[in-house]
């Protein structure tokens, strides 16, 4: 997970958009051609690759009704990949919080160590325990443990 929000560098976000581009997607008429690669570039730098591979996928596969063959506005990728990031941001934060509970399990489980006179103590208990079972188990199996035949 952490791999997913860590920042994609400029050449990964330069192959993602070539790729686009190569497979039909144009620069929207608002944003200038010759310097709409900067432009892209600048929003990109440091956005989650995660993210931007899941953006770019979903470009890619047709899955944003409005983006079937223009790339989305410089902003509005920027922004489309923000959104995709909340979940990937979640998901981290969620993960941290499992890994702080278990880590205050197991300090808590650390200072409730047994002494080893608690420890003999609960041995002999299991010890008793298993020895009425296995006396049960040998009475019943005599026939001696039913008390309804008359």
């Amino acid at each position: 997970m952490r791999e997913a929000v860590k920042p994609a560098n400029d050449h990964q976000a330069d192959i993602m958009l070539d790729k686009l581009m190569d497979r039909g997607f144009v620069v929207p008429d608002s944003v200038n051609p010759d310097e709409a690669g900067e432009y892209y570039a600048e929003v990109l730098r440091g956005k989650p690759i995660g993210a931007m591979r899941r953006v770019f996928d979903n470009l890619r596969f047709g899955r944003y009704p409005r983006y079937q063959s223009f790339l989305p506005k410089p902003a509005e990728l920027s922004a489309l990949i923000d959104d995709a990031a909340k979940h990937d941001r979640e998901m981290l934060r969620l993960e941290r919080e499992k890994a702080e509970r278990e880590q205050e399990r197991l300090e808590a489980q650390k200072r409730r160590k047994l002494t080893p006179e608690e420890q003999e103590r609960r041995r002999e208990k299991v010890r008793k325990a298993v020895a009425e079972l296995a006396k049960s188990a040998a009475e019943q199996s005599r026939g001696g443990g039913d008390d309804d035949e008359s």
